[in-house]
């Protein structure tokens, strides 16, 4: 059964149909609408201020990179980030900077610094900032929800020279030399309505307000599907800046406990479970990998940045007589803590498994492409030596 959180995100992107989207329509259409008006006079009100100078974004001691997005979740900022993170760590100090969205953690904070986790906890971090930290390798990891505060605290504390931060564009406190905004190429707008409507943060005029669009592929679309995207966005809602494309696709499956690689072919029996915004395609990859493998009970979906406990984790196990568990790695962060308390490569007899996935994209060349362009990073030497 679908749950409210995966109803209207498929009424956001028009997939709902049947009896759902029925209901759903008659029920919460309107007040939706309704809401969506109150939301677009605060948005429009916001941005004006700051267009006509009345309310400043204030410039940090750093150069900010942000990488965000005009829709609700799914499109892959973290993963992203992290290769902004890994690939300009090779010659500059860098640090990621997030709000730490479901996190508890109060204030400013360093989760890890360029050589060691200070945070571990993802029920303080929020899955992101962990899924961040987990995969970081030589660039420090900061959270905080006053931008401002947690780009001072890198700066001040790290000495850091670059800032990327995972979402942020609707943020307008803080300057940023750099920004790129993420679609998803099959979903792009969805039904092209604000919140809570539609999937929008922001009208999508707004789009001129950033310097390069990453439209992400995750599913292996023609190229036909890209060019017409690409000519929406500069016909019809007058987009001037730079247009990029990354691929996404499923990489290997991993022991969570220990890490080991798993071979597919030894897995013949699994069940799936999720707890992210858009689990759909997530199941289509584990399924593409295990072409031969049984999967005798549907998968399990929970809300989006779900927080799991040991009892959430002993229901799966019970409902399931599969051998194998497979998650999502943002997942499978906020399980490792649960799970490594019982010894051995198992937990409760099972073998819980995440899927890596492979990111593809040309960091270097967006960097420079807009680099050369504008010099919206002059100070910084972002060229082919990196």
């Amino acid at each position: 059964m679908l749950n409210f959180g995966q109803i209207i995100t498929k009424f956001h992107y028009k997939t709902l149909s049947g009896v759902y989207g029925i209901i759903f329509k008659i029920i919460f259409a309107i007040p939706l609408y309704i809401a969506s008006l109150f939301y677009f006079a605060a948005i429009t009100l916001k941005n004006t201020l700051y267009k006509k100078s009345i309310l400043k974004e204030k410039k940090v001691n750093a150069k900010v990179i942000c990488i965000g997005n005009l829709t609700t979740g799914g499109v892959g900022k973290t993963p992203v980030t992290v290769e902004f993170c890994k690939h300009l760590s090779k010659k500059y100090k860098v640090s990621s900077l997030s709000r730490g969205y479901k996190g508890k953690l109060k204030g400013a904070n360093i989760v890890r610094d360029y050589n060691k986790i200070l945070i571990e906890n993802p029920a303080l971090t929020g899955d992101e900032v962990k899924l961040l930290t987990d995969n970081s390798s030589g660039y420090a990891v900061t959270v905080s929800a006053d931008r401002i505060k947690g780009a001072t605290l890198a700066i001040d504390t790290l000495q850091t020279d670059v800032i990327i931060m995972d979402d942020g564009f609707s943020n307008r406190k803080i300057a940023k030399d750099l920004t790129l905004l993420l679609f998803d190429v099959n979903k792009f707008i969805g039904n092209g309505k604000l919140l809570p409507f539609g999937p929008l943060r922001e009208p999508v005029k707004e789009i001129n307000r950033a310097d390069g669009i990453i439209l992400i592929d995750k599913e292996n679309t023609p190229q036909t599907k890209f060019e017409k995207i690409a000519q929406t966005l500069i016909h019809q809602y007058s987009y001037k800046g730079e247009i990029f494309k990354s691929k996404f696709e499923p990489d290997y499956l991993y022991n969570i406990k220990t890490g080991e690689i798993i071979d597919p072919i030894k897995i013949s029996t699994a069940h799936i479970f999720s707890g992210i915004g858009q689990p759909e395609l997530f199941y289509n990859y584990v399924n593409q990998m295990l072409t031969m493998c049984l999967m005798p009970k549907k998968p399990d979906s929970f809300d989006d940045h779900y927080i799991y406990t040991k009892e959430n984790l002993q229901k799966i196990i019970d409902k399931s007589p599969a051998d194998y568990l497979i998650t999502t790695e943002k997942d499978a962060v906020k399980i490792k803590n649960i799970i490594n308390k019982e010894t051995g490569d198992k937990y409760m007899g099972k073998t819980f498994l995440a899927l890596k996935l492979k990111v593809n994209i040309d960091v270097e060349k967006i960097l420079s492409t807009l680099n050369c362009k504008s010099k919206i990073l002059k100070n910084i030497d972002l060229d082919s030596t990196l």
